[in-house]
């Protein structure tokens, strides 16, 4: 299957055997999608940009895997576009980041909040049915639009050249004005509030076909992204909540009772319907990943103002300075609501319970760290109090949790549960493939998808991976001279930042470090502990190990193969591979050349999942990034994972 996940800056698609439980192939395009305007609460787009960047990867794809059963789409949800009769967009993508629906409808009430007040729903700001309120008040609905419905649902159109929107409830109730018991809009609400109904899109059931793209592959309605999240990290449903701790934060459950889950009162969640039936119950963090970028660019700061020289990214060096410091903040409590919260936007974050003892930057790492998860928290506690359920789990995903082992820990310790993180990385795309089997019959419901899911990782086996931490040599200014080098190392060795530079042999066929083919699971959980990253391994029938892939370890440890003294992951690919490729040739041959790099006499594999080159970025398409997805964009010029296998 195919699954495809429109974001707001990037756009990710990946086919997902279902069979062997893996993505076999991703790819991941970006660039500038934003119309400017001269309103500053608009946020717009190019749905025609997105849709020919959607087709670019569905190429790609599908010109290394031509036999799918499938695709599934899901992307950012609550913003819309307007179509026209013959199933064209007459307007930009009115993202979810458009602020007109919080503008002011008359002394009291936003437009979203008098629209929430007519309907007895939810619709907040970026909401669609909140834009277009606004839209249809000031006379700014174009006068050929005959429906309007999300990017998602838009590029399904398209691909299948269908002219009318058709759309499921997942995506329905992210427009708002939705009613979950109902399972469609609060019509009479709406049209009291002055909205035409027949430019609402039609809903249909969960995973009906949309029609057929030229080359005759099922395209089937597209699933709200929260839902397509969860469906591609949670195995099990039923006991597992979902953490995601990215830019924004949020707790997501599921509740098998739509109608019973109506009733759960939870201050400040969301209930969303599922697809196939129940529905998630969301807390959502306005800042999440954000508080701590907020500290981080704090760091920045002071660390520019001393020095005369803006450093780079600071994570894994906070982390060091955490490490410094391994116990709790000693009493000091970082309530992390910088940007607000949905129900009170104008709310702020607070640091209390600052003495001389923890009035240090580690003990503010960590209590920013824990406040993140103690918003979080909060809302499984309310959902503990109004419902019976129990959990065994919690499922980690999200870049702030994989890049962080620290706060993992503190999502293990606050919630009381084993956290395993969710095992791919494009959740979202990955739950969208899941959705399209479903509704391709190649899996029985929407909640045994899970079980097609790849086992979880423990955080605390899985070792998650962060950023390598490279320290540049920053002038600094006159007024502050250079340390001297021995007292600078004997100050870095006080405040535990010498990194430790412990080097891992990888021996191609054989092992990579303690874990070595030929072992048994238990034997290779056992030597893992001595392993200090993420691994993976597949086993035979006699349940030895025949496969092991690792990605990169972390800062303090080089990974080297015999006869190379290369630093395998902190090597530009285009440097590395013309190293290795003297020892022993490359597969010319392979499908996935530029992305892998198998080396069949060897019996080692290097992977990334963009073939991205120094020539690239100096393109463009690149060099028109902002500048800090640029700096993430060039992580790809590194490969990210190597496996070893039986020759």
């Amino acid at each position: 299957m195919i699954g495809v996940d429109i974001g707001t800056t990037s756009i990710t698609g990946l086919v997902y055997n279902c069979k062997h439980k893996s993505v076999l192939v991703s790819g991941t395009v970006t660039g500038e999608t934003e119309i400017g305007s001269g309103q500053a609460w608009e946020r717009l787009q190019d749905p025609e940009i997105i849709l020919r960047r959607v087709l670019q990867l569905l190429g790609q794809l599908q010109l290394q895997y031509p036999d799918i059963a499938g695709i599934g789409l899901t992307g950012q949800m609550h913003g819309i576009v307007y179509t026209d009769k013959e199933g064209q967009h007459v307007s930009p993508l009115y993202t979810w980041q458009d602020g007109r629906g919080g503008l002011a409808y008359d002394d009291a009430r936003s437009y979203a909040g008098h629209l929430s007040a007519v309907t007895g729903t939810i619709v907040a700001p970026g909401y669609g049915l909140a834009t277009h309120y606004y839209n249809e008040r000031q006379g700014l609905v174009p006068p050929e639009a005959v429906s309007f419905c999300t990017i998602a649902d838009y590029v399904s159109m398209r691909l299948t050249g269908r002219k009318s929107p058709l759309i499921e409830a997942t995506q329905a109730a992210g427009i708002g004005g939705f009613d979950l018991q109902l399972g469609d809009f609060q019509r009479s609400g709406l049209e009291q509030a002055g909205i035409r109904l027949e430019l609402l899109p039609e809903i249909a059931p969960s995973g009906s076909l949309i029609g057929h793209t030229p080359r005759g592959v099922p395209v089937f309605t597209s699933v709200g992204d929260n839902q397509a999240s969860f469906m591609g990290s949670v195995r099990r449903p039923a006991d597992t909540a979902l953490v995601n701790i990215g830019t924004g934060s949020q707790l997501s459950v599921w509740l098998e009772d739509a109608a019973a889950a109506a009733a759960i009162s939870a201050e400040g969640m969301e209930l969303r319907p599922y697809p196939g039936g129940g529905a998630l119950l969301v807390g959502a963090a306005l800042s999440g990943g954000k508080s701590y970028a907020l500290l981080e660019s704090f760091f920045r700061q002071v660390i520019g103002a001393y020095t005369g020289h803006a450093p780079g990214e600071l994570y894994s060096f906070m982390e060091w300075l955490a490490h410094s410091e391994p116990g709790p903040a000693g009493g000091l409590t970082v309530n992390t609501q910088f940007l607000g919260t949905r129900r009170d936007p104008g709310a702020r974050g607070s640091i209390s319970g600052i003495s001389p003892d923890n009035f240090t930057p580690g003990s503010f790492i960590h209590g920013f760290q824990q406040g993140m998860v103690d918003e979080l928290y909060s809302f499984y506690e309310q959902i503990r109090k109004s419902t019976d359920l129990e959990f065994t789990a919690v499922t980690g995903s999200g870049n702030a949790l994989r890049a962080n082992p620290a706060l993992c820990a503190k999502v293990q310790a606050t919630f009381g549960l084993p956290l395993l993180m969710s095992a791919a990385k494009e959740e979202a795309a990955v739950g969208a493939a899941l959705y399209a089997a479903v509704a391709a019959g190649g899996i029985p419901g929407f909640i045994e998808a899970g079980r097609r899911l790849p086992s979880a990782a423990a955080a605390g086996a899985s070792g998650p991976v962060h950023p390598p931490f490279s320290r540049p040599e920053a002038p600094v200014s006159p007024q502050h001279p250079p340390l001297d080098a021995e007292t600078r190392a004997r100050l870095m060795r006080t405040y535990g930042l010498t990194p430790r530079e412990q080097i891992i042999r990888i021996q191609p066929g054989a092992s990579i470090g303690p874990l070595i083919l030929g072992l048994t699971r238990a034997e290779l959980e056992a030597a893992a502990e001595a392993y200090p990253g993420f691994y993976k391994a597949e086993f035979d029938e006699d349940g030895r190990a025949v496969f092991i892939e690792i990605a990169d370890p972390g800062e303090g440890y080089i990974c080297r193969l015999p006869d190379c003294e290369a630093d395998l992951f902190h090597t530009k690919a285009e440097e590395l591979i013309p190293l290795l490729d003297d020892l022993s040739p490359y597969d010319r041959e392979d499908p996935e050349l530029g992305y892998t790099y198998r080396f069949p006499d060897l019996g080692v594999t290097f992977w990334r999942p963009i073939a991205l080159t120094e020539a690239d970025l100096l393109t463009e398409e690149y060099l028109a990034l902002p500048p800090d997805i640029l700096e993430d964009e060039k992580r790809q010029l590194y490969f990210e994972s190597i496996s070893v296998w039986k020759v």
